[in-house]
C-alpha cells in the first residue's frame, strides 16, 4: 500500500477567518455554503479525510437527495453535488488535517503532515464532526474479542472504499438503517447472512429498508434478541444469541 497522501488545500495555513468549519461531510459543506450565502465569504472547511464528502463516500447505496434535490442519488453522488458547489463557490477547504484543540477565544489549532501544527483565528466555529460507532470493546458482551468483529462503519468502509470481503458468514447486531443495508451489501458480495439480532421489539430502520434488504434476501430478523456470548480466540467462531 502506498503511504504518501497528497495534502489538497486551497488556503493559507494560519490567519483570521470569519466562521471555521470543522468536519468535510455533508453537514459541514452544507454549513460552509449556507454562511456564504448569507454573505459570509471568509470562510474555511477543515477535514482530516483525503476528500470531501464524510461518511457520503462510503456509502453507495441511494435514498438521499430526495428532500435536498428531489431526486434519488448514492451516498457519493449527494457529497459531490455539495463538493462541488464549495469549489464552485471559492470557499476555502483543508485536506487531511486534524484539528487538535479549540480555545475559549476561538483559536483553532491543527495540523497535517505538510505544514506541522497551526493556528487559525476564528469569529464563529461550526463543529460538523459527525459522530463515532460504539466499539466492540464497549458493548457488555460476554466473551472474547476475536479477529472478524466489526463496526457496521468499519465494515462498511473496508467493503465499500477499501474493496475487502469481509467474511463469508455474518450475524450482525441491530437492525438500523446501515444494519440492515450491510446485511443486503455482504448478500450481494456472496455472504451467508445468518440473522440479524435487535434487542428492541422493533427494527430501528426504515419499513422500507427491512423489506429490500431483508425479506427480498430472506434474510432473518430476530426481535427481543441480542448476542449474549461471543466465541473464539484468534478468529470469530460463532455467537450465541438469546432473547
Amino acid at each position: 500500500m502506498n503511504s504518501f497522501v497528497k495534502i489538497e488545500k486551497n488556503v493559507p495555513v494560519a490567519g483570521n477567518y470569519d466562521v471555521v468549519v470543522c468536519g468535510g461531510g455533508p453537514a459541514g459543506m452544507a454549513a460552509a455554503v449556507a454562511a456564504y450565502d448569507r454573505g459570509v465569504k471568509d470562510v474555511v472547511i477543515l477535514d482530516r479525510e483525503p476528500q470531501l464528502g464524510g461518511i457520503l463516500r462510503q456509502c453507495i447505496h441511494n435514498g438521499f437527495g430526495l428532500h435536498k434535490f428531489k431526486e434519488e442519488l448514492t451516498g457519493p453522488e449527494y457529497a459531490h453535488r455539495y463538493a462541488k458547489k464549495v469549489k464552485e463557490l471559492g470557499i476555502n477547504y483543508k485536506l487531511n488535517t486534524m484539528v487538535l484543540d479549540i480555545t475559549k477565544d476561538k483559536k483553532v489549532i491543527a495540523t497535517n503532515s505538510e505544514d506541522g501544527i497551526f493556528e487559525i483565528e476564528a469569529k464563529a466555529i461550526i463543529l460538523a464532526m459527525g459522530c463515532r460507532e460504539r466499539s466492540r470493546g464497549a458493548l457488555n458482551i460476554a466473551g472474547t474479542r476475536p479477529a472478524g468483529i466489526y463496526s457496521a462503519g468499519t465494515a462498511q468502509r473496508l467493503m465499500n472504499i477499501e474493496g475487502f470481503k469481509i467474511g463469508n458468514r455474518a450475524v450482525i447486531l441491530g437492525s438500523g438503517d446501515i444494519g440492515l443495508i450491510m446485511a443486503r451489501r455482504m448478500t450481494l458480495e456472496g455472504a451467508k447472512v445468518e440473522a440479524v439480532c435487535e434487542i428492541m421489539s422493533y427494527s430501528g430502520g426504515l419499513m422500507r429498508n427491512i423489506v429490500q434488504c431483508l425479506e427480498d434476501y430472506d434474510i432473518p430478523l430476530y426481535l427481543s434478541t441480542t448476542v449474549a456470548e461471543i466465541h473464539g480466540k484468534d478468529r470469530l467462531e460463532g455467537v450465541t444469541i438469546a432473547e
